[in-house]
């Protein structure tokens, strides 16, 4: 069976956006680590530690620590929302690459927008997670003895830094996309 010439030019230019990649990869210069790193460590470290009781617990004392379960449920929520704004402040949200590669520099364009996108959701669930704040108040965790609203207390913090990052990086990229 033969090629055709545009599927050997599509074959081609999908090995050299692969080939490319790669390459950045390769010459990628490690992320950093700052001081506001500390926090998603820490949440980590707590969440390893929690599953590691809770493993440790069940398995090898066969008894379970009834806590640890909810524990780790939350902290990894914290993790989650926590380590979005780290992955939003280094711009390494899951996307499709070679959509940046194909639009060449067309692509400031589609940057803005999703900034724009990502501020709005982002401000839309800080403003949910506020009205669940002041709705379930009152309640506690099931096993744990806090207020659920500690919980949500640490994702509007991160959905409002969360916010804070989109903002400022919507403001860099409409002044270079319409320069």
């Amino acid at each position: 069976m033969s090629m055709s010439s545009s599927d050997r030019v599509s074959e081609d230019m999908i090995e050299d956006m692969l080939h490319a990649q790669e390459r950045s990869e390769e010459e990628a210069p490690r992320v950093p680590f700052k001081p506001y790193d500390i926090v998603v460590l820490l949440v980590f470290i707590a969440l390893f530690g929690v599953v590691f009781l809770q493993f440790f617990t069940r398995y090898a004392l066969n008894d379970s620590i009834s806590w640890t379960e909810e524990a780790a449920r939350y902290l990894l929520i914290c993790l989650a929302f926590i380590g979005c704004v780290k992955c939003q402040i280094l711009d390494s949200h899951i996307r499709l690459e070679v959509i940046d590669q194909v639009l060449g520099d067309k692509i400031k364009y589609l940057k803005v927008f999703s900034l724009a996108l990502i501020l709005g959701f982002s401000i839309f669930c800080t403003w949910s997670t506020w009205e669940l704040i002041q709705r379930t108040s009152f309640q506690s965790m099931i096993s744990l003895p806090f207020p659920k609203y500690y919980l949500y207390a640490v994702i509007i913090v991160a959905l409002i830094a969360m916010s804070l990052v989109c903002a400022l990086q919507l403001y860099v990229a409409v002044r270079r996309a319409f320069k």
